[in-house]
């Protein structure tokens, strides 16, 4: 299970990373200075990854309860809830779980949006409501693009680097599913 190999993984960070730190201690004379620096790096990379690990563990956890609080019984009885691989991010039918890593095209999301509630169901003044946090999302989405965008040009780490792009790359698929579900209420 998932949760189970994050929580695996987070512990072997911990313990790799201690591990560095400790030999590290023993290797404070100036004759190490070159293999002192070898391990510095590594255990800078195993503190990065430790966090990343502990972030992930806390996140997917979070996402749980969200999907226990907001998804309906049935729906995650009868297998029509679909996770992306790894950790859950969003919940959708199997026919959008195609988008994976991609921006997902104007046809796959009019599908989708199409069997969206729409004004006879949502009442008027909920309906504007919707609308105005949804445009907000979308200049919230644009600035988190762009803030990505300067990290992953500007962090030196690959990791940290990566996750930026991986980041970026996610913001983008929100953007575009908010705008077309936007479009979709305007109509």
């Amino acid at each position: 299970m998932l949760e189970e190999l994050l929580h695996e993984i987070k512990g072997l960070e911990e313990k790799e990373l201690e591990s560095y730190k400790k030999l590290l201690k023993k290797l404070k004379d100036p004759e190490y200075a070159d293999l002192r620096n070898f391990l510095l790096k590594l255990t800078i990379d195993e503190t990065l990854h430790k966090h990343i690990s502990e972030a992930l563990e806390k996140a997917y956890q979070e996402v749980k309860e969200l999907i226990k609080e907001y998804t309906p019984e049935e729906e995650t009885e009868l297998g029509t809830a679909v996770l992306f691989p790894g950790i859950p991010t969003i919940i959708l039918p199997t026919e959008v779980n195609a988008i994976g890593t991609r921006i997902p095209s104007d046809e796959l999301l009019e599908e989708y949006f199409g069997e969206f509630p729409g004004e006879p169901v949502v009442p008027a003044e909920l309906m504007e409501e919707i609308r105005e946090k949804l445009k907000n999302y979308i200049e919230k989405e644009e600035t988190l693009i762009e803030k990505y965008e300067k990290l992953s040009e500007k962090a030196k780490h690959p990791v940290l680097r990566g996750i930026a792009k991986d980041i970026k790359n996610n913001e983008e698929q929100h953007k575009k599913m908010l705008e077309k579900l936007l479009e979709h209420y305007k109509s």
